[in-house]
């Protein structure tokens, strides 16, 4: 069933997403914790349907947000390796929210994460369809690593090794798998492709192997690539592809049977 009736309606949780820039997920559990109210009332239920012009004022966590129709944005940004992948952690300063509020991304966030010893990039958006398709396992979105060892492998060994990881690996329970895995370079290095991001993934199956990962690099996210970007910068994706990005979100969204958000 649609959110909207003749796009006269949206659910609430559809206009937080559309408006804090948030995931679905998180904008569900921020109304729920009674985070959100509407015309200066707290609001608990998620799925309340707001008609056009009935919202003139909407807050979140007290903080008010716009409820003009907002311009979806994406951008790419390099994480650098030793910054945390949140918004605020209470015994480090050295965080990706700190960076884009300084910034000004207020309103922002990124897709999934990288461990604090990783980097590379993230794609950084105020569209909450976005965050969802591009960070959520089910959308089967590749990302793409480079991967560097402490060890030097013979390079049949290390061959070996990835067709194993195409085939899957037991690891505390689970059974983690890439799509791809290739050898390549000068200090010789894996890139490999995964559709999804258990915790430690990559250092785990490089582990099995008997392998200690010592710089890990993300290089890509779907279409979008990292290029020539240097550590802590970022750039705004081209119109054209920032367009293209947004609409294959809307329809991963559309073949997952969720309802991508429109404007109120």
């Amino acid at each position: 069933m649609s959110d909207t009736g003749a796009h006269d309606e949206m659910k609430l949780f559809r206009f937080l997403q559309a408006q804090a820039g948030v995931s679905r997920r998180k904008a569900l559990d921020l109304v729920l914790a009674g985070e959100v109210t509407v015309n200066g009332e707290p609001v608990l239920d998620p799925f309340l349907l707001l008609a056009r012009g009935a919202v003139l004022r909407l807050a979140l966590r007290g903080h008010p947000l716009s409820i003009e129709p907002r311009e979806a944005r994406v951008y790419r940004l390099y994480k650098p390796a030793g910054m945390l992948c949140s918004h605020d952690d209470p015994f480090s300063g050295n965080t990706v929210g700190r960076l884009l509020r300084a910034d000004g991304f207020l309103g922002y966030t990124w897709v999934g994460r990288l461990d604090q010893d990783a980097e590379g990039l993230l794609l950084v958006s105020n569209d909450g369809d976005v965050i969802q398709a591009f960070t959520h396992p089910r959308y089967e979105v590749r990302k793409v690593y480079r991967v560097w060892l402490a060890e030097s492998p013979p390079e049949r060994e290390l061959h070996r090794a990835l067709r194993s990881m195409e085939r899957g690996v037991e690891d505390e329970g689970e059974v983690l798998r890439i799509l791809e895995g290739r050898i390549e370079g000068h200090p010789r290095h894996a890139v490999i492709t995964l559709a999804e991001g258990r915790k430690h993934e990559i250092k785990r199956l490089f582990a099995r192997f008997g392998y200690s990962v010592t710089r890990l690099l993300r290089v890509a996210v779907g279409p979008v690539q990292l290029s020539d970007l240097v550590p802590g910068a970022w750039d705004r994706l081209s119109l054209p592809e920032e367009a293209s990005l947004v609409d294959l979100a809307r329809t991963l969204l559309a073949q997952a049977g969720e309802t991508p958000d429109r404007d109120l």
